[in-house]
C-alpha cells in the first residue's frame, strides 16, 4: 500500500470502545517530543478529535460574547503569546444576532500559575456575557 496523507479504519465502537492508534503515529518523528494528547468530544455532532501535545497540561476557554470581533481575537492572540499557550483547536458560532460562543483549547506548561492572569484577561473582553476557564490535566478523564 502506497503512503498517503491520511490513514483510515472502520471500528464498531459500540462493541469495542477502545481505539488503537496506528504504530506509525508513535513512530512519527514530528511527535518524538509528545508528552500527552488533547482529546475533544463534540457534544452536538458526536465527533472526537485527538491532538498530540508537547506539553503535559492545557485548558479550555469558553466565551459567550456579543460578537466575535477583531478586538476579541487580538486580545486572545496577545494572551496566547504572552503566556506561551499553544492553541490546539478553536471554534465559534453565533446562535443569535448578538450572542456568539467562542471556544479554544490549548496546551501549556504549568497552567495553574497562569490561571489568574488568564481569567483577568477574559473578564476584560468588551461585550463579554459569560466566560469559562477549565484546566485539563493528564490523568483526569470525563
Amino acid at each position: 500500500m502506497a503512503a498517503g496523507l491520511t490513514k483510515g479504519m472502520i471500528a464498531d465502537i459500540r462493541k469495542k470502545r477502545d481505539i488503537k492508534l496506528p504504530e506509525e503515529f508513535f513512530a512519527n518523528p514530528m511527535l518524538k517530543d509528545m508528552k500527552a494528547a488533547m482529546v475533544i468530544y463534540f457534544e452536538r455532532s458526536g465527533e472526537v478529535k485527538l491532538f498530540p501535545m508537547m506539553r503535559k497540561s492545557g485548558a479550555r476557554i469558553r466565551l459567550e460574547v456579543e460578537k466575535v470581533h477583531r478586538e476579541l481575537m487580538e486580545t486572545m492572540t496577545k494572551l496566547f503569546k504572552e503566556k506561551n499557550l499553544k492553541v490546539l483547536f478553536s471554534t465559534g458560532f453565533c446562535f443569535e444576532q448578538n450572542r456568539c460562543i467562542y471556544e479554544v483549547y490549548f496546551s501549556s506548561d504549568d497552567i495553574k500559575p497562569k490561571e489568574k492572569a488568564i481569567r483577568d484577561t477574559l473578564e476584560s473582553i468588551p461585550g463579554l456575557f459569560e466566560s469559562e476557564f477549565e484546566i485539563l490535566q493528564l490523568g483526569e478523564e470525563w
